[in-house]
């Protein structure tokens, strides 16, 4: 999921002015910074939603299973573990928080090839003057990546409040219990932003992108236009107009991109809010049912001795 499509309508309610009044935010159609890479925000956008959807099943599909894997635990802390994991999903502090995670994790997943390519050459020159001949660069990768993971995973639980209960009651709750019992707090909280938060906003980014399809086109055929002139301007070098040139070919390119983009999202958004709606009762029927797996958990086991 990409964080830009996330940052503005959060930065919106972060951005009120005392007036009482939000801030006017000007289309960037006019932009070609904006343009250039309009039909990639449009196609990652009508992704973003589907992916959410599929998510959200996924997820909601392994509620059962998570409870399953329970020994005798004590069942209202269960309970309440899930009451917490669903309200976190809805907030804003855990959609902030999802928000600056996105932007990591696609910063991560866009260069950490180029990053961890620095680190692990660094690291092997290290360890070659050090004497060393063995090969670390599969080894420093892993290890970047993981505690990226790690880290990201560790901001949004701090955002939920089930990971103050799993804290509090850690040693008698049992360390089996409590690594079930923060997968299932990730995945309902996960879940309930999918349906309550990010379908919702990328609904509303996506109707944003589409209207300005017509005047990114626009704005594309004068940045060419700009770039013609440029090239066709006294004293321009070689490699000036070929850099100019290659802009144009990408500019050509994301306009060539536009309709094709733009009729997905269209198909999309004729049918978001009976994803969402879909989505919404799909998962509010599977928190169901897990409450009342509790339930029956509970009277099928005496209730553990509180810690």
């Amino acid at each position: 999921m990409r964080p830009v499509l996330l940052s503005t309508p959060l930065l919106l309610v972060a951005c009120t002015s005392g007036t009482g009044k939000g801030p006017v935010l000007a289309s960037s159609s006019g932009q070609s910074s904006y343009a250039i890479h309009y039909s990639e925000e449009l196609s990652a956008s009508t992704k973003a939603i589907n992916d959410a959807q599929t998510q959200e099943k996924t997820l909601a599909s392994s509620f059962g299973g998570r409870v399953d894997e329970l020994r005798k635990p004590d069942w209202d802390k269960v309970d309440l573990i899930v009451e917490d994991s669903d309200q976190a999903g809805k907030s804003a502090d855990f959609a902030g928080a999802h928000t600056d995670a996105d932007a990591v994790k696609a910063f991560w997943d866009n260069e950490k090839d180029t990053i961890t390519g620095r680190v692990a050459g660094s690291a092997q020159h290290t360890n070659k003057e050090a004497g060393c001949t063995a090969d670390v660069a599969g080894g420093v990768a892993f290890a970047l990546n993981d505690a990226m993971n790690k880290q990201l995973q560790k901001k949004l639980r701090a955002r939920n409040e089930a990971f103050v209960v799993l804290e509090r009651y850690r040693v008698s709750l049992g360390q089996q219990n409590v690594a079930s019992l923060e997968k299932l707090a990730d995945d309902v909280s996960q879940a309930s932003y999918d349906v309550h938060v990010l379908m919702v906003v990328q609904r509303d980014r996506l109707q944003r992108l589409t209207a300005d399809r017509d005047s990114v086109k626009k704005t594309l055929d004068k940045y060419i236009q700009d770039e013609t002139a440029f090239q066709a301007e006294p004293g321009r070098t070689e490699p000036e107009k070929k850099a100019s040139q290659d802009r144009i070919t990408a500019a050509n390119k994301s306009k060539a991109d536009i309709d094709t983009a733009a009729q997905q999202a269209e198909a999309v958004s004729k049918q978001i809010d009976a994803q969402i709606d879909a989505s919404t009762k799909d998962y509010e029927d599977a928190l169901k049912g897990l409450r009342a797996k509790i339930v029956d958990k509970k009277k099928q086991e005496p209730p553990a001795k509180s810690g």
